[in-house]
C-alpha cells in the first residue's frame, strides 16, 4: 500500500472521531493525528523495506534468468560448433576414403603393371648351326637370322638371348670357348643389323649332350642321316627373343 492511500484514508477517519465523541478537544486529535502519522509512517517505512527488498529480489532474479540464457547460448553456439566440426570431419573423413580407395587403385595398377613388365612371352626363335672347331656364320645362317630381327623390330624393347653350344669332341674347357665365340659371333651380326647390345644376352653352354634317341627320330625321316649329321645338331647357337607382357597388352589394345 502506498503513502498517498494511507493519508486518504486517515483524513476520513478523523471528521468520524471528532462527530463521534463529540467532547473530543483539540489536543486529543492532534494525539490521535501524531500517532496515525506515526503508524504510518512505520507502515510505509516497512512497505518501502518491502518493496526494496522484492526489488532486489527481482533484479537477482533477472539476473540469475540472464546468467541462465547466457550460458545457454553459449551451450548452443557450443552445439552447433561441434556439429559443425562433426560435419567438418565426416566429409574429410569421406574424402580421405576417396583418396585412400584411388591410392589402392593406383597401387593395384602399378603392380600389375610391375608384374606384366616383368613377365616375358616368346616373340621369335631361330637356330643357327656351325661347321666342326668353326664360329663363322653361313650365308644361310645369315638369312635365318635377318628373319628374326625383322621381327625384333615390331618390339624395339624386346630381349634377345643368345645360347651357343659345342659337340663333345676335344677338350670341354676348349669346346666352352668355343661355344662362347659362335654366341658372340651371332651376337655381333644382331648388332650390325641394328639390335641395341644392351638387349642382348650371350652365354656360352659348352658341350651338349646330344639325346641318344636323336639319331633314331633323324633317320626315321632321312635314313642317310649319319651319328656326324646328329653332332652337327650339337653345333649350334639358340636365339630367343622375349617381350615384355606389358609391351604385348599394349600392341593389343593400338590395334583395336
Amino acid at each position: 500500500m502506498t503513502t498517498s492511500k494511507l493519508r486518504l484514508i486517515c483524513a476520513g477517519l478523523v471528521p468520524l472521531l471528532l462527530i463521534g465523541t463529540g467532547c473530543a478537544t483539540k489536543g486529543f486529535v492532534k494525539t490521535q493525528i501524531a500517532d496515525t502519522n506515526a503508524k504510518i509512517s512505520a507502515l510505509e517505512a516497512k512497505t518501502n523495506e518491502q518493496a526494496t527488498k522484492e526489488q532486489a529480489d527481482i533484479t537477482a532474479v533477472d539476473q540469475k534468468i540472464a546468467a541462465t540464457d547466457s550460458k545457454v547460448a553459449d551451450v548452443s553456439a557450443s552445439a552447433q560448433q561441434a556439429n559443425t566440426t562433426a560435419n567438418q570431419a565426416n566429409q574429410l573423413a569421406q574424402q580421405n576414403q576417396a583418396a585412400i580407395a584411388a591410392n589402392n587403385a593406383a597401387t593395384t595398377a602399378a603392380i600389375n603393371n610391375l608384374n606384366s613388365a616383368l613377365s616375358y612371352s616368346l616373340l621369335a626363335k631361330a637356330d643357327v648351326t656351325f661347321g666342326f672347331n668353326k664360329s663363322t656364320l653361313g650365308k644361310t645362317d645369315q638369312a635365318a637370322l635377318d628373319t628374326l630381327v625383322q621381327q625384333f623390330q615390331t618390339r624395339p624393347r624386346a630381349v634377345v638371348d643368345i645360347f651357343g653350344y659345342a659337340d663333345r669332341i676335344g677338350a670341354s674347357d676348349y669346346n666352352l670357348s668355343l661355344s662362347r665365340r659362335r654366341a658372340e659371333t651371332v651376337a655381333r651380326y644382331l648388332v650390325s643389323q641394328g639390335i641395341p647390345l644392351q638387349g642382348i644376352h650371350i652365354i656360352g653352354m659348352g658341350e651338349e649332350h646330344v639325346p641318344p634317341n636323336l639319331l633314331a627320330e633323324l633317320q626315321t625321316m632321312d635314313p642317310n642321316i649319319t651319328p656326324g649329321d646328329a653332332r652337327r645338331l650339337a653345333r649350334r647357337v639358340l636365339i630367343r627373343v622375349y617381350v615384355a607382357q606389358a609391351s604385348l597388352q599394349t600392341s593389343a589394345s593400338a590395334q583395336n
